[in-house]
């Protein structure tokens, strides 16, 4: 992520980053789920079932946990009438690999404000809150949005094969 170079912060916020797959032969799963919190845990085990035999699915999950919760906490997705979506797309296999990565991203209703991936330094100890997207930075090789408060959020976390396991 960028630096402010007068204080060696995070620059924040971040601004929108477009991303185009660099995956080839992509397959991609989707799905919808109502605006409730019990869902989060549906959207889970959607992520880990579609990545069981990758190694991507613990890191797949903790993602999908992070993101889920800001689309529920932050956005329209979890008032009357709310959902978000849950998306899976993971590269075609090559000789030897499993797979060539997986971007998972999660679809808000919008309403909310815009997601801070940088920040403006590190999260606060202290606090319960505010944290998720840095944590998802550090096991995500990219992480960037796309879209807008009133049309919605597509929030994506970019897994390649040599960050696997780095947690």
């Amino acid at each position: 992520m960028p630096t402010n170079p007068s204080t060696g912060r995070l620059a924040g916020p971040a601004k929108p980053i477009p991303f185009r797959l660099p995956l080839t032969g992509t397959m991609v799963w989707a799905r919808t789920f109502p605006g409730r919190l019990d869902q989060a845990a549906q959207a889970r085990r959607f992520a880990r079932f579609l990545l069981a035999e990758t190694p991507w699915a613990d890191d797949a999950e903790l993602i999908v946990s992070e993101l889920a919760g800001n689309a529920l906490r932050h956005t329209r997705s979890g008032g009357a009438g709310g959902r978000f979506a849950v998306e899976v797309a993971l590269g075609r296999a090559s000789p030897g690999r499993v797979a060539d990565g997986v971007v998972v991203t999660v679809q808000d209703n919008g309403g909310g404000g815009v997601p801070r991936l940088g920040g403006d330094g590190p999260p606060d100890t202290e606090s319960e809150h505010g944290r998720g997207l840095a944590i998802i930075a550090t096991v995500a090789t990219r992480l960037g949005y796309q879209g807008n408060p009133e049309t919605g959020h597509s929030v994506w976390a970019y897994l390649a094969p040599e960050r696997t396991g780095s947690r």
